[in-house]
């Protein structure tokens, strides 16, 4: 079943007005009158709405049903990823991150980082939605804007994991985690040791030498499955 994004949604909506680029989404879809539909809110809420009428200019849903945080993980994963100099590179990230669950998304400005090309933050939002509705998610990842590395981690409360060569094999404890990966030069010594300062627990991906998107991926990936017993 396909799914749209729809803010409007609350716990205690009946209806829904469907406008805008959704009302063009279910056009393409070809949808009719009657036909059935996820709608998420990218707050937690998802509800299964039905079709009553397509106009012009919006579509009007009736709400049958509405879950809280289906298929989420059971605790905030944050992607904390160095810039990237291909701006295409950092969408696909974005795109993919949102897929795999992650809440949260933090471009870094790290000493190694290349020339860091325009910050498109519309276009990166639109990325996610677009990912929301493909995988039927609930919640829309916030993307923050580029920022040093002492001052992400001066503001986040959750465990700090680094992927490294000389890390760990992954292991979980409950709680929300942060997966702090550096750009394409890896991280300067300086900042190896406010990490280190930090609490921060080194993480292992296996002895290949992966693109910073790909390690980030390979992280999450990691962190799904840890804590799939739990969703």
């Amino acid at each position: 079943m396909e799914c749209l994004y729809v803010p409007t949604l609350e716990r205690d909506s009946r209806e829904l007005l469907i406008e805008g680029d959704e009302l063009r989404h279910v056009r393409v879809l070809r949808c009719r009158e009657g036909d059935t539909l996820y709608a998420s809110n990218g707050r937690g809420l998802r509800a299964q709405i039905s079709l009553q009428q397509i106009g012009s200019r919006f579509a009007r849903a009736a709400v049958e049903a509405i879950e809280f945080v289906p298929g989420e993980l059971p605790y905030r994963l944050t992607l904390a990823v160095g810039m990237l100099a291909a701006r295409d590179r950092f969408e696909w990230l974005v795109e993919k991150s949102t897929e795999l669950g992650v809440v949260r998304i933090v471009p870094l400005l790290l000493d190694r980082s290349e020339k860091i090309h325009s910050f498109r933050h519309e276009r990166l939002l639109a990325k996610a939605v677009a990912a929301l509705k493909q995988s039927r998610r609930s919640v829309l990842p916030v993307i923050e804007m580029p920022q040093r590395l002492e001052d992400f981690l001066a503001t986040s409360a959750a465990s700090l994991i680094v992927c490294a060569p000389d890390g760990q094999v992954p292991s979980f404890e409950p709680g929300d985690l942060a997966i702090v990966i550096g750009s394409e030069g890896g991280f300067s010594p300086r900042e190896e040791q406010i990490l280190a300062s930090f609490g921060a627990r080194k993480w292992s991906l296996g002895s290949l030498r992966l693109r910073s998107e790909t390690a980030a991926l390979v992280a999450a990936s990691v962190v799904r499955v840890g804590w799939s017993a739990h969703i």
